[in-house]
Formats: C-alpha cells, sequence, structure tokens
C-alpha cells in the first residue's frame, strides 16, 4: 500500500495563558516522528491557527492536499468557528487534546493552579459534541485521542488510529482476484459481493492452467532452486518445480489484473490438472504481502488484507480445528499455506500435503509464540459488513503435533471481553462465522475496534453461552 497521507493542525486562543504554541510544537514534532513507523507521510503540517480567518485558509489548504487524515489539536479551547473549516478539510479526522499541565511556561501558569491554562479537553468534549453533526460538517466519524505528546499511552492511541485508517483503505482499495468460485460443497463461502469500494475480478481455473502451462522451464527451474535455499526441502524436487510454476502464474495474474488479493478456488481440480497443491504458492503470495485464500474465500481474502495492513505483517487463513479445554486453548489449522513470517523456531520446511500424496509440496510450521489477533469481516443484515475480533496468546509448540500449519491459541478476548476458549467456540457457532479466520501477530484488538467505529461497523459480541454443553 501506498504511505497514508497525513496532516496536522492545531487551534491556539490567545486569550489562554498556557503555553498553547509549545503543545502544539512537542505534537507537531511526535506526529513527524511517529509517521514514518506507521506507514504515513505527513504531507500537510499548518501548525498552529489563532482566529476563524486562519482557521478556514488552512481548511482550505489542507483539503487540496488529497489528505487520508487529519489530526487536529486542541491545544487550548476553542469554538466552533475554528474548528468547522478543519473537520471537513479530510474524510477522516482526529482531534486530539492534552492535560492542563502541559500548558505550563515560564513565568506563567504552572499547568496545576491559578488561571486555567488550556482548557483542553474541554475543547474536545464540546467539538465532538457537534463535529459529526451538520455545524460541524465533518465527513466520516471522527476519532479522538488525549495526553501529552510525550505519553506512552497517547503514542499507543495514535498508533491505533492510524492502524485504523490504514485499515479503511486497504479495504476501500481492495481488488481480490477471484480464481475458479469457490470449492465445490463450501456453500458458507458463497456471498454478496464485498461493500465499501472493493473490487472483485474473476478469472476461470481454465485461465489458470494456461498461465501455469504456458510457464517457461527454465523460469520455473530457476525460481524453484531460488525457493529451495530459502526453505528445506522434504517431497520429490519435482514437485517443488511444479509449485514454482503455480507461484509464478499466481504471481502474473494478479499483476495482469491489477489485484493485491486472491481468493483461489485450490482444489479438488488443480492438483490433477497441474501436479500440485497451491498451498506453499499461496503462502509465498502472503510473504509478499498479496493476502491469499484458500478455496475461493474472497471475504477472507478481505479478512487477510484489512488485518495486514492493521497490523503490517503477514497475514493467514486457518481454519478452527480443536479445542482444549485443559489447556483453555484453541488449535488453529490449515493445510500449509501461511506465511513464513508467522512460523516459529526452526521455521518452515516444504513437504507433502497431509491426505495428497505426490502433489506437494505444502508449508509444514508451527506458529510463532506471541500475541496473535484474529479478524473475519462478513455481511451484516442491517449494515455494511459485521466483525468478529478475537485476540489471543499463541501457546509454545507441544509434541505430537499436526502436519501442516498449526498453532494452539489461548488468552483468548473477544473484542475487549477476556472469554473462555469454549466461549470463543460458542461465539464463532452462534455467529456462524464462515469456517476461515484471519490471523496476524501482535495484539492489534483496540486498532480495529478503531476500524469498527471508522466504518460504522458494530464489533460482533461474544455472545451469552459459556460452553459447548
Amino acid at each position: 500500500m501506498t504511505p497514508l497521507r497525513l496532516g496536522f493542525v492545531a487551534v491556539v486562543r490567545p486569550a489562554f495563558k498556557g503555553d498553547g504554541g509549545a503543545v502544539a510544537q512537542r505534537a507537531r514534532e511526535a506526529l513527524a516522528a511517529l509517521a514514518p513507523g506507521e506507514g504515513a507521510d505527513l504531507v500537510g503540517d499548518e501548525g498552529a491557527v489563532r482566529d476563524a480567518a486562519e482557521a478556514v485558509a488552512a481548511g482550505r489548504r489542507l483539503s487540496a492536499l488529497g489528505l487520508d487524515l487529519l489530526v487536529v489539536q486542541h491545544a487550548t479551547f476553542a469554538t466552533g468557528d475554528l474548528l468547522a473549516p478543519l473537520l471537513a478539510a479530510a474524510p477522516r479526522v482526529v482531534l486530539w487534546a492534552v492535560p492542563e499541565s502541559a500548558g505550563a511556561k515560564p513565568g506563567g501558569p504552572d499547568g496545576l493552579s491559578g488561571p486555567l491554562p488550556l482548557n483542553s479537553l474541554c475543547g474536545l468534549n464540546m467539538t465532538l459534541s457537534f463535529a459529526e453533526g451538520p455545524l460541524g460538517g465533518a465527513r466520516g466519524p471522527v476519532g479522538w485521542c488525549y495526553g501529552d505528546a510525550d505519553d506512552p499511552a497517547l503514542r499507543s492511541r495514535l498508533s491505533d488510529l492510524i492502524a485504523a485508517e490504514r485499515g479503511a483503505k486497504a479495504l476501500a482499495t481492495a481488488r481480490v482476484l477471484a480464481i475458479g468460485g469457490t470449492a465445490p460443497g463450501f456453500y458458507g463461502l458463497d456471498l454478496p459481493p464485498p461493500p465499501l469500494g472493493a473490487e472483485v475480478v474473476e478469472r476461470t481455473l481454465a485461465d489458470l492452467f494456461d498461465r501455469v502451462a504456458a510457464v517457461d522451464d527454465e523460469a520455473a527451474e530457476a525460481h524453484a532452486e531460488a525457493w529451495r535455499k530459502e526453505e528445506p526441502l522434504d517431497a520429490p524436487w519435482e514437485h517443488l518445480v511444479r509449485a514454482a510454476r503455480i507461484d509464478l502464474a499466481l504471481s502474473a495474474m494478479a499483476r495482469d489484473a491489477g489485484a493485491n488479493a486472491l481468493a483461489v478456488r485450490c482444489w479438488p481440480e488443480l492438483p490433477d490438472a497441474c501436479g500440485a497443491m497451491a498451498c506453499a504458492a499461496m503462502g509465498r503470495a502472503a510473504d509478499r504481502r498479496t493476502p491469499a485464500a484458500c478455496e475461493g474465500d474472497v471475504w477472507g481474502a478481505l479478512s487477510m488484507r484489512v488485518l495486514q495492513a492493521v497490523a503490517d505483517a503477514p497475514a493467514a487463513l486457518l481454519d478452527l480445528s480443536d479445542l482444549d479445554r485443559e489447556r483453555d486453548a484453541l488449535l488453529l489449522w490449515h493445510c500449509g499455506n501461511a506465511p513464513r513470517a508467522l512460523a516459529a523456531a526452526p521455521g518452515t520446511r516444504l513437504t507433502t500435503h497431509f491426505n495428497r500424496d505426490g502433489v506437494g509440496v505444502v508449508r509444514d510450521q508451527t506458529l510463532a509464540p506471541g500475541p496473535a489477533t484474529a479478524l473475519r469481516l462478513l455481511p451484516a443484515a442491517d449494515g455494511p459488513l459485521a466483525a468478529a475480533v478475537i485476540g489471543g496468546r499463541v501457546l509454545e509448540a507441544r509434541d505430537p503435533s499436526f502436519d501442516g500449519v498449526r498453532g494452539w491459541w489461548g488468552e483468548l478476548t473477544w473484542s475487549r471481553e477476556r472469554v473462555s476458549a469454549e466461549r470463543a467456540v460458542a461465539g464463532i457457532l452462534d455467529h456462524r462465522l464462515p469456517h476461515h479466520l484471519a490471523l496476524a501477530a501482535g495484539d492489534r484488538r483496540e486498532a480495529l475496534l478503531e476500524l469498527c467505529d471508522r466504518l460504522g461497523v458494530t464489533p460482533l459480541a461474544a455472545g451469552p453461552r459459556e460452553g459447548l454443553g
């Protein structure tokens, strides 16, 4: 994805005795330092505006920049005539207030007593009360954050807000190449077209088979040789060459279609026609940050793309395969299609498919222990979409374990509510979620919940059911 276009402006009313100018300057510097690591470019910096005329002029300049996100700081309290021109200057606005102690200045208010130095939080409160109405003119839901520029909690909150915007942009610019439709009998994956700007481009399995057959022999051998240097091979060489052909064909088809995600009917026809499963090739697509969903799961591909953008890390599409009540954990598993970034030491190896001999290769790997977040987007009857946001921790690997991609996922939290593994399973079943979850490393629940607010989506609740009995 191209970096987000980010803007900044602060409102500073001179009537307040605190050092609003210094507050605004610290905020500008903090945002400029934060932006590159968050996939954003600070392309619009208006500094501080002090009256309505300056706000109108700044709003016009910011509007012309094509911003994705505008941060408006309440360095002091300010009335709506200063805020309204700024609220309409970008499709997404975040308001930022600071504690009164931030307004202390040498020889002036100490931020703790005497004249109220900034009244910043009150300004944020008032602005949010009208921002999304006709007088405020905001073009979408307005986000907010609170804290001084050096506050770690404030920086974490800003990171979540920017990550949510990455997710919204990823959805709006999604172009999924759907090859062959859904796998036969997978009725739960036949869903309506996606909303909010996402596109689907369809190609047939015959198109894929033709592209695989057209791959030059030398190119396939060279690709397979480079691949073998990256991952140990525990399968016949010719199986890897066939997988290399599929990888090159999928990459070329995505490039020709201008696609940034894939949904592939990966069986039953493909291994018979091409002599190999697509699993490892789809994992390599995920390595390149092109999410690839199995079994023709278009909404799974969208879930992967959005989660990848929010987490700034590759995503995998996994099945919920088992429940361990004693360990309070769920087994996440799939045939062998995950990105290498999710692998625990010693990494991945290329081997044959767990139930289809002679048509490898797939990736065999355990998921790396640590925080991990799952997302599933799906159509909603009363809005553009619904979202299940589930956090947890991938536990240390244990033997014996199943072939393919696998990991036990515990310490689960549905949205912000701690839940048992049994209750998480009940929620997945009661909400009738499709059988794939997108998973990425890290705890990005807050950013995903902020994304839901950004898109006007109410996240699915865990539900009242405590167990499966």
